[in-house]
Parts: C-alpha cells; structure tokens; sequence
C-alpha cells in the first residue's frame, strides 16, 4: 500500500539545533553557503571546518524521506565510492545527515548540461547504483502506480479535469498488466538537478532522499521530460553509458509511471505553492494527453 508523503507541517529542527550538531561532530564550521530547496522539505547548508574541509549538513522535515535517505547512504550509496557523498554522521533526533561535499558544481543550468560525455558519465554512475545489490523481482510495481495514483488524484483539485484524470488513470492502469519485475535501488530524481561535475571530469550522484526499490526504468523519467526534450543524443549518450536500452516493457513502465507523476507533480507543487514546478507537471500532463490522443 503506498504511504502518503510526509506532512509539509511537520516541525523541522532549527538551524541552532541542527549547527550544534554538526559542531559536535566537525568541530567549529562556519557556513558557507545555503543549498535549501524552496519547498521547505530539508535544510540543506555547507560548512567549512577549521580545517578547510567541507561538508554538508542536511536535515529533514519529515520522518520518511530521513530515513530513505539514510538507508541509502548506508546500503547502497557505498558502491558509488567517490562518485557520491560520504556519510560521516546522522542524528535521529533531528533527522539529521553530516556527508562529505563532493568536489565540483551542479551540472544544471551550466554547458556541461549538454554534454553527451557528460551523461554517459551520469548513466555509468546509476548503473553502479541500480547494480549495488540484487533486483528483487515482485509484481507490486501495479498496486504501488494506482494507490499512488489515487492519493494524488484526490489532491489535485481542478488543476486537472475529470477528463484529463480519466485518461492518465486509464494509462496508469495498465502498471497492472505488467506482471513481476525485477525492481532496484532507484534514485527516483535523477537528473541534471542532482548530478555534480568534478574537476575531474567526473559526475557525482548526490540527494538519495527519494531513493526506492522500482523497475530500472523509473530512471530515465525526469530526463525524459526534461534534459532529453528534443535532445535524443543526450538520451543516447546515456544509455550508452548506463549499458542498456529500454525495451518494450520498459516503455510500458515508463508510460505508466509518467501518468502518476504528472498528477503527482501538479498537485504536490500547489501544495508547496510553487507554480514553476506545478506548470512543469502540467507540461508533463499535456505530453501524455499528446501521446494518448494522437
């Protein structure tokens, strides 16, 4: 049964209680730099110790994405190595993550967003962590698409018609027809967004906090919508580097995963009042009426 998100009222630590954590750890730190989404979900900030060393200190509102996100780092994320942050210390308490800071920037909105190298770097790198322990094959994909279907689809309000819905749960439905799959430790939010560019050439994976066992091809979804967007050699590139190409079943995957997450997209960013992310799942929907209708 699919559990529903955490509450967006859930009380998160403050910034003193979360920094003389860290202080405990590290030492003195000074911030350096505020790494926080807007939706408020996690605090997210940089710190500098008397030593020059760097360090990410990332604490949760709520309850589940923590514990995903420590799981992660303590399952999965070791197969990465250095392609992704180390976890050196978490507090339950405050649901609180101390990880290393990976070298290098964000690869989104920077050249290296266009890069064919620079995906068949990113595939190679979620493939080390699709791999990182054996798929486990289970035919819970079709219930987990429509209970996520439906949570989603009673929060969205008139931002979606009856019509519309009709269609997207008519598409997500056929998650059901699908039989078992082998499913692996999916990133779930693997894009240009959470990809890190080292000097080294390098891309580093970061932010496991959505991190859940899902068919391999849940993967390609955020890119699909977004990086890839008329761009089919990017979506080469990284195929290439991730050492597989979808097939047919994969695509059914994807076309019934992509119903859920526009749903779940418009209707969890009206909640947390960002309209640029709800105007992203509106396009996201408009593309699978596309597809549906011609």
């Amino acid at each position: 049964m699919y559990r529903a998100p955490d509450s967006v009222v859930e009380e998160i630590a403050s910034d003193a209680e979360a920094l003389d954590h860290v202080h405990r750890v590290l030492g003195p730190v000074d911030v350096v730099a505020d790494r926080s989404w807007a939706h408020g979900e996690a605090r997210v900030l940089e710190v500098r110790t008397r030593g020059e060393e760097r360090a990410i200190a990332k604490w949760h509102r709520g309850g589940r994405n923590y514990h995903r996100e420590l799981s992660a780092y303590q399952l999965y994320v070791p197969a990465l190595g250095g392609d992704a942050p180390r976890l050196v210390a978490s507090d339950d308490r405050l649901q609180l993550l101390i990880l290393s800071r990976v070298p290098g920037e964000l690869v989104e909105g920077s050249d290296a967003e266009h890069d064919p190298v620079v995906h068949v770097r990113a595939g190679e790198v979620l493939r080390r962590l699709h791999d990182s322990t054996p798929a486990v094959v289970n035919d819970h994909f079709g219930d987990a698409v429509m209970s996520k279907f439906a949570y989603w689809a009673d929060r969205v309000g008139d931002a979606a018609s009856e019509a519309e819905l009709e269609i997207a749960q008519r598409i997500a439905a056929t998650s059901l027809e699908l039989g078992p799959l082998p499913m692996v430790p999916a990133h779930r939010d693997n894009s240009s967004r959470n990809w890190m560019l080292g000097p080294d050439g390098h891309v580093r994976l970061i932010d496991f906090a959505a991190v859940e066992f899902e068919p391999w091809a849940v993967d390609l979804f955020r890119l699909e919508q977004r990086e890839w967007l008329d761009a089919p050699l990017l979506r080469e590139s990284f195929l290439d580097g991730y050492g597989r190409r979808p097939d047919e079943r994969d695509h059914a995957v994807l076309h019934a995963f992509h119903a859920v997450q526009a749903i779940a997209t418009i209707a969890w960013a009206l909640e947390h009042d960002d309209l640029v992310f709800a105007g992203q799942g509106r396009e996201m929907l408009d593309r699978l009426l596309g597809e549906t209708l011609y």
